[in-house]
């Protein structure tokens, strides 16, 4: 599985932009699952997460990694096809779509941090850092954002026997004016 796959595709664009799908991905967690298990993971009605992984599937975001025979039915294993997406918006005139994925991730951050706010068994409160007046090249855009993934990285992984708490971070370089 790769890191990092920047998504060019205007399919792939389109079927990133539902909350739902990226709840599926994210389900995966890196590993390969049947929609069963997916379904199971994220409470959801069997039939609803593969209909949503077969579309994953079919604009190349997911894989067919293995199917096994169990009992008189064959299970298919699907696979991310990498750990995190970046939507190549340079790609495409449809506007319209990077704007959807845009909302999507922001929906889904929202969630994460509602769901701590409204949690009474969760005693770590959220960390919030805000900046809205830096300003950067191009190139420094590419590099800050390089950097944040670099720290990033090593925690996406939860190594067995260790007590560690999962969380969602969301880090958005948005472009508000060009000279």
């Amino acid at each position: 599985m790769n890191e990092v796959f920047i998504v060019k595709d205007l399919e792939q664009i389109k079927a990133l932009s539902s909350p739902y799908r990226i709840s599926i991905i994210e389900a995966f967690n890196g590993e390969e699952a049947t929609a069963k298990h997916i379904s199971s993971k994220i409470g959801e009605p069997h039939s609803k997460v593969n209909y949503h992984i077969k579309l994953l599937a079919k604009v190349g975001l997911l894989k067919l990694v293995k199917e096994s025979p169990k009992y008189g039915v064959i299970e298919k294993y699907y696979q991310p096809i990498a750990k995190s997406f970046i939507i190549d918006s340079k790609v495409t005139n449809n506007a319209g779509e990077v704007d959807k994925f845009k909302s999507a991730v922001f929906d889904r951050i929202n969630k994460d941090f509602l769901a701590n706010a409204r949690n009474e068994d969760m005693d770590l409160p959220s960390k919030i850092t805000y900046d809205s007046n830096i300003y950067l090249t191009e190139e420094e855009i590419a590099t800050v954002n390089d950097k944040v993934w670099a720290i990033l990285e090593p925690y996406h992984e939860k190594k067995a026997g260790t007590k560690k708490i999962k969380c969602s971070v969301g880090v958005v370089i948005t472009p508000l004016e060009k000279e």
